[in-house]
């Protein structure tokens, strides 16, 4: 597997999957979730350079970040850039904030095949107190594996890059299982003819046009978060409220395209 986690971070992409699932991660930590599983992590963080795919991304966003100040997600990428932005979190280190800001260790489950990823994690956890652990290799048979031997309630991210025939089976499936062990499972998929990994289990899709919401990614036209259950969990109740917040952060994003500057 090859994926450039450097050049695309803080693109449109990163932008939309990341507000949803820290809004997602937010609300399920405080319903009692205390694990965390991504199966295709990245670094913790990212330093932002001119030129990066993220200038029409969390860049182009930036400059109304205090209109967006509600977001969880918008509130982290703040707090790590309090003079310019500079650095741009990774998915499990947003997770992580979301946990030490409510008070308590998150368990991290994260895979991913690259040396330098592990190494970036590790220094992560020097002094600190997270219970990361990191796992070099498939995060698809990884995950899989975890769904039969963990006995609660996580969290899912499923951030497959895409760039193997099989893929979007694979992620049908192990969203399917992860919903039928009784998890909650995001996954991010491009907008397009081509995209789709929908799986068997309960789910709805978010979508942001990036062009609606004044945003450019290369040819990409939009993105999507997939958002999966399985009915009868005790993360039933929370599910609908969910839905609903998600909905209205699908439509609201969009208005803030006439407000935005082509600069910071």
């Amino acid at each position: 597997m090859v994926y450039d986690h450097l050049r695309h971070a803080g693109n449109a992409g990163d932008v939309w999957k990341h507000l949803i699932l820290a809004e997602v991660a937010d609300r399920l930590l405080a319903a009692g979730v205390r694990v965390y599983v991504e199966s295709h992590a990245g670094r913790p963080e990212y330093q932002l350079r001119p030129g990066g795919e993220w200038e029409g991304g969390v860049g182009r966003l930036w400059p109304v970040r205090d209109e967006l100040a509600a977001s969880p997600y918008f509130q982290i990428v703040a707090a790590l850039n309090p003079h310019r932005l500079e650095r741009y979190p990774g998915s499990a280190a947003i997770v992580l904030e979301l946990a030490r800001r409510r008070g308590f260790a998150l368990r991290a489950e994260l895979w991913d095949t690259s040396p330098e990823v592990e190494e970036a994690w590790r220094s992560v956890e020097k002094g600190r107190s997270l219970k990361i652990n990191f796992h070099i290799g498939d995060g698809f048979s990884g995950a899989s594996r975890l769904t039969r031997d963990l006995d609660e309630a996580a969290l899912l991210l499923v951030d497959s890059p895409y760039v193997e025939r099989d893929d979007a089976t694979l992620v049908r499936d192990l969203i399917s299982r992860s919903a039928a062990a009784g998890w909650v499972v995001l996954s991010w998929q491009v907008l397009g003819p081509e995209a789709g990994a929908r799986p068997a289990c309960n789910h709805r899709e978010f979508a942001l046009r990036f062009e609606e919401a004044g945003l450019v990614c290369g040819p990409m036209k939009g993105a999507a978060m997939v958002l999966a259950w399985d009915e009868g969990g005790f993360l039933d109740q929370k599910i609908d409220d969910l839905i609903e917040e998600l909905g209205r952060i699908e439509i609201d994003l969009p208005k803030v395209a006439g407000r935005m500057s082509e600069s910071f």
